[in-house]
């Protein structure tokens, strides 16, 4: 399975512990309500924690596919390390597989920032970033029509 490679776990891990710090910081920084009442941290839940948890999940096991994709469809790959073969997939890509994907990763990273009705934006995010997750799976997995054209 092509998770396993020393440079998809380097990805992974480093796309993970950067959307998880981020949103994890911005639940203990921002001001979020409690009570009526307007708390610093009010927002670190168990839930929020667990959802930040599959939503930096989600989004790291994407950016996987989509270097995966790209190594895949690619002739030319830079090979120079971990930061290049991460943003070739910016360069070298088929759009009408891509796009789709890139705009659910974005939509679901921006809906997870939202504070106002917190839950039901969170719930929206993990389902848009879950779609753009099996999304990238299946072009990694399978051949597209209209790439192979």
């Amino acid at each position: 399975m092509h998770y396993f490679s020393l440079r998809n776990i380097s990805i992974f891990s480093g796309m993970f512990l950067v959307f998880y710090g981020i949103t994890t910081w911005m639940l203990l920084n921002l001001p979020g309500s409690s009570n009526m009442a307007c708390v610093i941290g009010a927002y670190v839940t168990p839930i929020n924690l667990i959802t930040n948890l599959l939503l930096s999940f989600a989004i790291a096991a994407t950016v996987v596919n989509m270097v995966e994709f790209s190594t895949k469809k690619s002739a030319f790959v830079s090979k120079s390390g971990v930061i290049g073969s991460a943003l070739v997939f910016l360069t070298s890509f088929c759009a009408s597989c891509t796009l789709p994907i890139l705009a659910s990763l974005g939509v679901g990273g921006f809906f997870s920032l939202i504070s106002i009705y917190h839950g039901w934006f969170q719930i929206l995010a993990l389902s848009t970033c879950v779609y753009a997750l099996v999304s990238s799976h299946k072009k990694v997995v399978n051949d597209c029509n209209i790439c192979v054209l």
